[in-house]
């Protein structure tokens, strides 16, 4: 009786064992076709689920729900995956629950990113036709600048992330049939890849279009940022030695760009301030956007050409007046990017932030932009009247 009892788990463990590599390769085999039939670089193809087809469905419905609902349900699946298979050694101590689990979360999986892609076929059609650029402004939310974004998120960065996740998946299962020396490479890493092109999707759904804007002037701040400190290097050499104009050229141009740097500070301070009362679009068009956004790009290639000219090595070659003319160039290049980027602000940020919703403590931004441009359009003449002067004397 006693052998009987001891040797019926024993059968057991042994069909269970059995049957593990054919569980596993219906594991690597639900991964691949995962990668073959949802790539989210194309369309949905004929499957049979239209839940998003429903005809009273708006994209603005569709829109939201792929924001709070289907791509945080994407991260949480890939999150569960994540954690299954990134402990090789826990992997092999609980391979046939750890496997059941994944056969359950993949069909789960593909029905997520069924409807993901479902959801932005219909948002931004892969053929079909598009509005305007210069003229979606009454588009709100579903403007070509916040939905042309939010495709490339999903279509080209998450799909690189989830093939490359889904790939590496496959071999760690296909690993777990070596022995036990040649361990696999953990994938939780892989996981930080995903959620990033996730949440910038989900930022391309939910953030207004000024946060938006603040996002790329970020990137122009910093540049920005660094040039302020190596002009001050310049300005103040530790080479005594050092002669000719860069100096003083760049003692000249240090409150241009202090002033250029508290614009874009002050930028940044408006949205914080007051980031729960901006609407979530702008009545600028895309095109317009777009131009916001590349003022911002243009000012900091300016400012970085400006104090790149004053870095350039001293000796006999350099045509020393030619370093004061290109400089006034580069200063003067300043003015009409500022001029264009005023008019957008006055016509279509200001509006979003009235006086009446500022505190006592704050200055209404219109003041403030009108003194700031005093000040820039001073610092501006001094800087070029500084390097006239200089080019007088080297000539």
């Amino acid at each position: 009786m006693m052998s009987q009892l001891t040797e019926k788990p024993t059968a057991t463990a042994t069909l269970q064992s059995q049957q593990l590599p054919h569980q596993a390769d219906l594991v690597i085999q639900g991964f691949r076709r995962l990668i073959a039939e949802y790539d989210l670089s194309g369309s949905a193809g004929n499957t049979t689920d239209l839940s998003l087809d429903h005809p009273l469905r708006s994209k603005e419905d569709i829109l939201a729900e792929l924001g709070s609902s289907l791509l945080p349900l994407l991260k949480q699946q890939i999150t569960s995956l994540s954690q299954a298979l990134d402990n090789p050694d826990q992997l092999r101590q609980d391979l046939g629950p750890t496997l059941q689990l994944i056969l359950e979360l993949q069909p789960k999986l593909a029905q997520t990113l069924y409807r993901i892609i479902r959801a932005i076929d219909h948002l931004v059609p892969p053929e079909g036709p598009e509005s305007s650029p210069t003229i979606d402004q009454d588009m709100k939310e579903l403007k070509h600048y916040r939905l042309r974004r939010l495709d490339t998120s999903i279509r080209v960065h998450l799909r690189a992330e989830i093939r490359h996740f889904f790939l590496a998946s496959c071999r760690i299962i296909e690993a777990i049939k070596l022995p036990t020396q040649q361990r696999s490479t953990p994938i939780g890493y892989l996981l930080f890849g995903i959620s990033d092109p996730i949440d910038r999707a989900v930022r391309w759904i939910e953030a207004s279009e000024f946060l938006l804007l603040q996002n790329w002037w970020l990137r122009a701040l910093g540049d920005i940022e660094d040039a302020v400190e190596d002009l001050l290097g310049v300005a103040n050499p530790t080479n005594r030695q050092t002669r000719g104009p860069l100096p003083q050229l760049a003692r000249s141009s240090i409150p241009l760009l202090k002033l250029i740097r508290l614009f874009f500070n002050k930028f940044f301070d408006l949205g914080l301030a007051k980031e729960e009362l901006v609407k979530s679009y702008t009545d600028m068009s895309t095109e317009q956007l777009l131009s916001f956004e590349k003022f911002a790009q243009d000012i900091a290639e300016a400012i970085l050409g400006l104090v790149c000219g004053l870095q350039e090595e001293e000796d006999e070659v350099v045509d020393q007046a030619q370093i004061s003319l290109d400089f006034i160039h580069r200063v003067k290049s300043l003015s009409p990017l500022f001029q264009s980027l005023l008019l957008l602000s006055n016509l279509y940020i200001i509006p979003l932030f009235p006086d009446s919703d500022l505190s006592p403590s704050q200055i209404s931004f219109k003041p403030w932009l009108v003194t700031w441009y005093t000040l820039f359009f001073q610092a501006t003449n001094n800087a070029i009247k500084t390097a006239n002067l200089l080019s007088q004397d080297l000539d």
